[in-house]
């Protein structure tokens, strides 16, 4: 079929449609348009796919055939509108707003003057103009070097996305380097580019791997630049003594992309004028976004931040059991010179800063820079005491090996046989992690052994949204660190979330943890020990018994953890690298 007769084509099967829709045929529509599909991809049959499944009630269905739409035509206005009245029925309202504006700028008089009446009413409700939510690009700019970066998700994505997403609001233009989108992963965040201006400059390099002995000679002389001579000459005697695939494992030092870091640096001018750039920001993991900000800094002499979002050498997930392996030796000494070299050093816990001052950096030359909450993302929630018919224990997000729900499990079957809660007045939502390498866990396997099918629910990978509206049903929310006295010194990001949602949480994890202080002084929750099944048995039983399910407010002041905020602490020091006031 040719061109002109796959338009023809398309127009009579949308004509077609169109003539259905107006008579409410809309089951008969989404059957039409999803066999038309399997043949042929348009985005325009993805409009009229996402209208009927939203005219249905189907909210799910149509906001996927939106974004599978807008993949193929980002500007499509038909499906920018669509996204836009899903959105806003989701109560997502900044986001929807931000498509109005978009379908307004992309559609006829007719649909622009439909977008301009929907986002008066939403400056209403949220008292904000669309200036305020999206502003105009900044003078100063920022190279953000970030593998981890949409539509890559996960919990590493947030802290780079609602800094991009803030920085303006202080002056600075973020341009974002990150890996193609080819990248796979079974974590996908279309999502975050809701919230994201159109016109964030984003350049994305196709992914290298060393694979010949130029490109291993080539990491050999990174390597050299960072090391001291005696680690040089160790390394070089190790690489030499060896064959080529272990070659490969050595120049793959701390992940395989190092050479797409490397090597990104090498060519940055082929993508930006690199007069442009007042500063350069790398944030790990992976830590290869470190090793393109060291090298950056050593061919263009611009200001370095190196943002570390898990400590390296001091990160108990990566070294516990092998500290005296030549990929921890290399560790030490890359991370002295990432330290040596970079402007300034920020991390996300005052215990990491502290261990960075006991390395040797000076007190100006790290900052603590949590990780927050981002107070658009509850916009739609509104708290109350009222208890669930069922009492709801949340966990919110993946788990991982040696930081599961196994323990909890445990408590709450010895609660059911000891008949203090009702199994059918108990709901438990967690995360899911096939299997725990560390035990041969699976937990699956041991929520049917424990007969708990009817109150554990192992839920699947959900957009951030999803996640939040989740945990905003919880009567308690379950907060897991892991058995480890490592652990003490990290928590998971998401206990800035539990504070926004105003919930009890009940933290699993080393006692003294930073974990344990925090939700102490906020008074926000609990700590117990993570192997200690009695203690969460009582905390459990405690709140299951409560009258309400939302905590009195304190003098604590949790908004200093919104993102909007911390990204103002970000911009600060860059205004400070910038001229070199540190």
């Amino acid at each position: 079929m040719s061109e002109t007769e796959l338009e023809l084509s398309i127009n009579g099967f949308l004509k077609d449609c169109e003539t259905l829709y107006n008579i409410g045929m809309y089951k008969e529509i989404v059957q039409l348009c999803r066999e038309f599909l399997d043949s042929t991809v348009d985005d325009r049959v993805y409009s009229m796919l996402s209208s009927a499944e939203f005219a249905l009630g189907d909210n799910l269905s149509s906001e996927k055939s939106a974004r599978k739409g807008l993949k193929l035509k980002p500007d499509n206005p038909d499906l920018l509108y669509n996204l836009a009245c899903i959105l806003q029925s989701k109560g997502i309202l900044s986001n929807a707003l931000r498509y109005y504006v978009r379908a307004a700028k992309a559609g006829d008089k007719e649909l622009s003057d439909i977008c301009r009446d929907e986002i008066v009413k939403l400056e209403g409700i949220l008292s904000k103009s669309e200036h305020e939510l999206i502003p105009n690009k900044a003078k100063k700019r920022v190279l953000i070097i970030a593998v981890v970066y949409p539509p890559l998700s996960g919990s590493g994505v947030q802290r780079t996305v609602k800094l991009v997403k803030y920085l303006r609001f202080y002056g600075w233009e973020p341009v974002v380097v990150t890996v193609t989108k080819e990248k796979k992963s079974s974590l996908l965040g279309d999502e975050y580019f809701d919230e994201l201006p159109d016109d964030i400059e984003v350049i994305r390099i196709p992914i290298e791997e060393c694979t010949t002995s130029s490109d291993f000679d080539y990491i050999m002389d990174i390597y050299s630049t960072m090391l001291s001579d005696k680690m040089h000459d160790f390394l070089l005697h190790c690489y030499e003594s060896v064959g080529f695939e272990q070659k490969r494992v050595i120049c793959s030092f701390p992940e395989p992309l190092v050479l797409w870091a490397c090597r990104l640096a090498d060519n940055l001018c082929k993508y930006i004028d690199i007069n442009d750039i007042d500063v350069v920001y790398s944030t790990s993991g992976p830590y290869s976004d470190h090793f393109a900000g060291y090298h950056i800094k050593r061919l263009y002499k611009i200001p370095w931040v190196a943002d570390f979002r898990d400590d390296w050498s001091d990160n108990p997930s990566l070294w516990k059991n092998n500290k005296e392996d030549l990929s921890y030796r290399l560790c030490i000494e890359c991370e002295q010179a990432i330290f040596n070299t970079a402007d300034h050093i920020v991390c996300v816990t005052e215990r990491s800063k502290e261990n960075y001052l006991k390395l040797g950096l000076p007190e100006d030359k790290v900052s603590c820079i949590t990780n927050g909450y981002d107070d658009e993302d509850f916009e739609w929630f509104v708290g109350n005491s009222a208890k669930n018919e069922k009492f709801t224990i949340v966990h919110n997000g993946l788990m991982y090996p040696g930081r599961t729900t196994e323990t909890v499990l445990k408590a709450i079957r010895n609660l059911l046989d000891r008949k203090k809660i009702d199994a059918n007045k108990i709901d438990f939502h967690m995360g899911y992690v096939n299997k725990d390498e560390s035990t041969g866990l699976d937990l699956g396997e041991l929520i049917k052994n424990l007969n708990l099918e009817q109150i554990a629910i192992l839920d699947p990978h959900m957009e951030h949204h999803d996640s939040i509206v989740l945990a905003a049903s919880a009567d308690l929310l379950l907060l897991i660190l892991g058995a480890s006295a490592d652990f003490a010194s990290t928590y998971p990001g998401k206990i800035f979330e539990y504070f926004r949602l105003g919930k009890p949480i009940l933290s699993l994890g080393p006692i003294g943890s930073i974990s344990e202080s925090l939700l102490s002084k906020s008074g926000r929750g609990t700590n117990v020990d993570y192997s200690d099944i009695d203690s969460i048995e009582k905390e459990i039983l405690r709140s299951y018994n409560a009258n309400d399910t939302v905590l009195t407010d304190n003098a604590f002041d949790f908004t200093m953890y919104e993102r909007k905020r911390l990204a103002g602490q970000h911009a600060e020091i860059f205004d400070k690298v910038s001229v070199g006031s540190f």
